[in-house]
């Protein structure tokens, strides 16, 4: 029986016959603790940069509130081997092992000794499977986001909030949500308002219904945003603030040889503001 090869291929595969999206919605440090503790481990384990102090705090104190923290080693989020040297990867977030290992699994490991090595790789090389991870690998445990064992939890966890919300807005504005939450996170300034702007420009456009409105920008039809949405005049004027910063602001959608002058404190503002707007709105059209 051939092996299972998790690339992107294979997961594209099961995501088109799942008939779902093709990276899992709750890929975020916020959204899924496996993420989180994926993501927190590697840092241990000096593979990539740590999660600062404070934000593991917060992040702790965050995932604590919701009990869905694991209370058995088992079932912990872990990195074996050696100091230095891991080896071995278990209850591993599918698309965090996909960044950084190239395949998507919930566990995999080096192989114990060289004769296995020797002996994995060979079977490889007669087998000549594409992709193949024995070459790297002696185990590895296939999977996608929707056979996560923590998937239905979370699932559930994230409708019971903001998942709600995702389930109201137009599915390229929670995308772009994910990303300026990625970028604040990331500490890219500039790179949430570039976000920030796009997230009001679609979500105008899917409220405002218009499909001429398609191929234009919000500043070419702001005026008509503001006339024909029910929102108070002080929420549309904040629309139209965070377009027009964004369009003078260097590194935020434009090209610009200057430094662009945003700190944390402004993203903050701005990533929390944009999703406060677009909340309102949505479900201001669901009434």
């Amino acid at each position: 029986m051939p092996i299972i090869v998790p690339d992107s291929s294979w997961y594209r595969a099961k995501s088109s016959e799942a008939g779902v999206a093709c990276s899992c919605p709750y890929a975020n440090v916020h959204k899924c603790h496996r993420y989180y503790a994926s993501i927190y481990m590697l840092g241990e384990a000096q593979m990539i940069t740590s999660i600062g102090d404070e934000k593991k705090l917060e992040l702790d104190e965050f995932w604590k509130q919701s009990d869905l923290v694991s209370v058995i080693a088992e079932e912990n989020t872990g990195v074996g081997g050696l100091e230095g040297r891991p080896s071995s990867f278990s209850n591993f977030c599918p698309e965090v092992a996909y960044t950084y290992f190239r395949y998507y699994a919930s566990y995999i490991a080096k192989y114990v000794d060289e004769i296995d090595k020797d002996i994995g790789q060979s079977v490889a090389e007669r087998e000549g499977i594409e992709n193949d991870w024995r070459y790297e690998w002696g185990f590895l445990a296939a999977c996608h986001f929707l056979d996560c064992s923590v998937y239905n939890q979370i699932d559930d966890f994230n409708s019971k909030g903001i998942g709600k919300f995702d389930r109201l807005a137009h599915s390229n504005v929670v995308v772009l949500i994910g990303r300026m939450e990625r970028c604040l996170e990331s500490n890219d300034h500039s790179g949430v308002l570039h976000a920030a702007s796009n997230i009001l420009e679609t979500m105008a456009k899917d409220v405002l219904g218009d499909e001429q409105l398609a191929s234009q920008t919000l500043g070419s039809f702001i005026e008509k945003y503001k006339k024909e949405s029910s929102l108070p005049d002080e929420i549309k004027n904040v629309v139209g603030a965070i377009y027009n910063l964004r369009n003078t602001m260097p590194l935020s959608g434009h090209g610009s040889t200057s430094e662009p002058n945003i700190n944390m404190q402004d993203a903050i503002l701005i990533a929390a503001t944009t999703k406060f707007v677009v909340e309102i709105e949505y479900r201001t059209k669901k009434i």
